[in-house]
């Protein structure tokens, strides 16, 4: 029996879960939820209708404006897996979705992706074996980053891409303890927008909490035909301690689609711990690793 899947949202993230749902034995997709008006999506607002048809959502909005509103309401009808990527408000955000799921019932996988997600786990290991652990991402395109540009008014399209910080990095893979802070990264944006609205614009990029405050922040403003050209769904990043005793590296194609695919993988622990009546909000490291195995657990020791 297939698990019955919805996707609310269906910016990169959403067609990437639609892709992998497809292409999967254990997911049947019963809808895709939009706010636009799309030819294959269904008003968002119908949502409810779907309440006893869908054993999962996948939320695809954005961190900054849609995620936690979206997933605090669509919690007390339906299971859900977000890839909730707002670190400074990320523990508020899992308390209050851990409240209201046990209220209703329901089970929620909460910032399902590499980071948080995979890349936390590795932290949380690296540290619990007594090796600091260090974060480092890009070169790349930052989603959440990029969708928080085109959220400020007057912004027709942007990308904004992480890029690490190669001298601090290079001093903590030679043994330097550093201090972690927003020095370790520098952000790079892309921005099309109506000449007399960029300054603005730019200092509201600059100025933006959670985002870009605090942050070497470079804007430029650029043509729609010089960002086509600009823009990629590639992205890299790394955890890492001093010396490089310990390391783990992601070197992406698609980032969408690689948040699709750990979001799709941890999914079906979903259905397995709403059987067990198991209800709250669980992270990546709430799981056992034999909930997502693919063979006996004695091929992998």
């Amino acid at each position: 029996m297939k698990i019955k899947v919805g996707i609310v949202g269906y910016g990169n993230l959403g067609k990437a879960i639609e892709k992998k749902v497809n292409q999967s034995e254990n997911f049947e997709l019963v809808a895709i939820f939009s706010k636009r008006k799309l030819s294959n999506t269904i008003d968002y607002r119908d949502i409810e209708e779907y309440k006893n048809k869908i054993d999962i959502l996948f939320l695809c909005g954005g961190s900054q404006n849609e995620l936690e509103d979206q997933g605090k309401k669509l919690i007390e009808n339906f299971n859900i897996v977000d890839s909730y990527d707002n670190h400074t408000r990320l523990k508020r955000y899992i308390f209050d979705i851990d409240s209201l799921a046990k209220k209703n019932k329901k089970v929620a996988l909460c910032s399902f992706g590499w980071d948080p997600g995979l890349f936390s786990m590795m932290r949380a290991l690296f540290d619990s074996l007594g090796f600091a652990p260090y974060t480092f991402w890009g070169k790349g395109l930052s989603q959440g980053h990029t969708q928080a540009i085109k959220n400020i008014e007057g912004v027709i399209d942007a990308v904004q891409f992480t890029l690490p910080n190669k001298q601090i990095e290079k001093r903590i893979k030679q043994g330097e303890d550093v201090k972690r802070d927003k020095s370790f990264h520098k952000r790079l944006c892309y921005v099309v927008a109506r000449n007399k609205e960029q300054e603005r614009i730019k200092k509201q990029i600059i100025t933006m909490p959670d985002y870009f405050d605090g942050y070497e922040t470079l804007v430029h403003f650029v043509s729609q035909e010089k960002l086509d050209t600009i823009k990629s769904f590639a992205h890299k990043g790394e955890v890492i301690t001093q010396n490089n005793t310990m390391s783990f590296s992601l070197n992406l194609l698609s980032n969408p689609e690689f948040t699709a695919t750990v979001a799709t993988t941890f999914a079906g622990a979903i259905y397995q711990l709403s059987k067990e009546k198991k209800y709250g909000a669980y992270t990546i490291l709430d799981l056992p690793i034999n909930r997502i195995l693919k063979k006996d657990k004695f091929e992998y020791l």
